[in-house]
């Protein structure tokens, strides 16, 4: 599961920084700038769907269940 949520938060993070590298590509013309924002946001938006397709036959399946909830009630 660490694996999954590596890459997942990857994804996160490459949408976050997007944003503003398209910005700045189109407030200066920057073309280049602006097609490397516009390709991180198309690789944030895939690597979600990659991990769907992974192989999770290692992972050790979590309780869960309210009668293994551990937060206080």
């Amino acid at each position: 599961m660490n694996k999954k949520l590596t890459i997942e938060t990857l994804s996160f993070v490459l949408l976050i920084v997007a944003f503003p590298v398209i910005s700045h590509g189109t407030d200066n013309d920057t073309k280049g700038v602006w097609v490397l924002g516009v390709v991180m946001m198309i690789v944030a938006g895939l690597l979600p769907i990659v991990t769907r397709f992974m192989d999770h036959s290692a992972d050790k399946p979590r309780d869960m269940g309210m009668e293994l909830d551990e937060r206080a009630s």
